[in-house]
């Protein structure tokens, strides 16, 4: 069954109104369901002179390409979040020269350009990060070295912690081929939202009834495959998921599949480090090679985790041909561990603490200069 994510009410206080000066109407007509479904006010005016008494205290405001002009001769002050909005049927009509909004957004001093439908998520997401005043949650990522290594339990149990204490937490498997990130999770039998519905969910991807809909235990909600049907999870039905999921969460995390998929690639991008588990045994380092090649191409701040017997997890410097990542920390083997987390339930005294600094030491903020390219024509969220 396909979810239905509509509009959800909400107690905050209302928002203000962003201003949307256009005369389109299929403009207006596009821009103002985001809105709606944001649940943020939006005023529109047809001329620029109705526009002066609001220009400055709306949240954002909206310029079409059809009253630009007016607006630069009207010379209305500079401000923040001040966006030129167009469609891509605008653009195509424009024979002439398309470039054309690029000088009119310089000399109305815009902020930024968008074009729908293209920028639609971008523009949900900025009228939802208005509503609610509030950053992205952050996003920590672990994947896998080789076979057994791990990496899920580390997910889990890092998603857990959060969870445990008071964070509102997501926890994200991307890896298909796998048992399920909600059966380590003891949810495999609680019903709610998995990809498959998720990929076929009708209507924006509202945050709020988005986690209200997914398998859940005491602060950690689940986004997992389907058993039935374990189909590749499709890279833009992840980003509108990880938006919404970063929109009402207060940390995501995500399990990385070995082999690297278009959503795998952007949950890479996205996240603010990777760690990579590596098992016991000399030939560890030499497994994880591709892994850590292929996600170090989407995200700079990349470490290896090691599990159980750290003395003999050290790469061989005769058999390296690149430098070996960082390694970011070491948790012990512990056999009760995935059925304490199976049971929601968090390990005590060192093994306990060790998944707590080290989780904390993901979810750092990085350096500006250590950022990853977004790619191209797409405004990265802050990590």
């Amino acid at each position: 069954m396909a979810a239905t994510l509509a509009p959800a009410t909400t107690t905050a206080a209302p928002a203000a109104e962003s201003l949307l000066v256009t005369a389109d109407d299929h403009l207006a007509a596009t821009i103002a369901p985001l809105a709606a479904a944001a649940g943020h006010p939006l005023h529109r005016v047809r001329h620029p002179l109705d526009a002066e008494s609001r220009w400055q205290q709306a949240p954002m405001v909206l310029v079409g390409p059809d009253l630009a002009p007016e607006c630069i001769a009207s010379d209305l002050p500079a401000r923040d979040h001040l966006i030129l909005c167009t469609t891509m049927a605008w653009l195509g009509a424009d024979t002439a020269d398309t470039s054309l909004l690029w000088p009119m957004a310089i000399q109305m001093r815009a902020t930024g350009v968008v074009a729908l439908p293209d920028a639609r998520d971008w523009l949900l997401d900025q009228f939802t990060r208005t509503v609610r005043d509030a950053e992205p949650a952050p996003v920590i990522a672990a994947v896998a070295g080789h076979g057994g290594a791990g990496a899920s339990t580390l997910a889990l149990a890092a998603a857990t912690d959060a969870a445990r204490e008071g964070r509102k937490t997501v926890l994200i498997d991307l890896d298909h081929t796998g048992g399920g990130i909600d059966t380590a999770a003891g949810l495999a039998a609680q019903p709610g939202w998995r990809w498959p519905s998720l990929a076929h969910a009708t209507g924006p991807l509202e945050p709020e009834r988005l986690l209200a809909g997914l398998p859940q235990r005491a602060g950690l909600h689940v986004i997992g495959p389907d058993s039935r049907n374990p189909a590749e999870v499709d890279a833009e039905v992840f980003d509108q998921v990880l938006r919404a999921a970063r929109l009402t969460a207060d940390l995501v995390v995500i399990d990385l599949p070995r082999a690297r998929t278009d959503a795998a690639v952007r949950a890479a991008a996205a996240a603010r480090s990777i760690a990579v588990v590596l098992g016991p045994g000399p030939r560890s380092w030499e497994a994880a090679r591709s892994v850590t090649a292929a996600y170090g191409l989407h995200n700079p701040n990349l470490g290896v985790v090691l599990r159980g017997d750290t003395d003999a997890a050290e790469p061989d410097p005769n058999e390296a041909d690149r430098p070996a990542p960082p390694v970011r920390g070491a948790v012990p083997t512990d056999r009760r561990l995935p059925v304490l987390l199976r049971q929601g339930r968090f390990p005590r005294g060192r093994l306990g603490r060790g998944i707590h600094d080290l989780a904390a030491a993901l979810g750092r903020p990085r350096p500006r200069g250590e950022l990853a390219l977004t790619r191209t024509g797409r405004e990265g969220a802050a990590r």
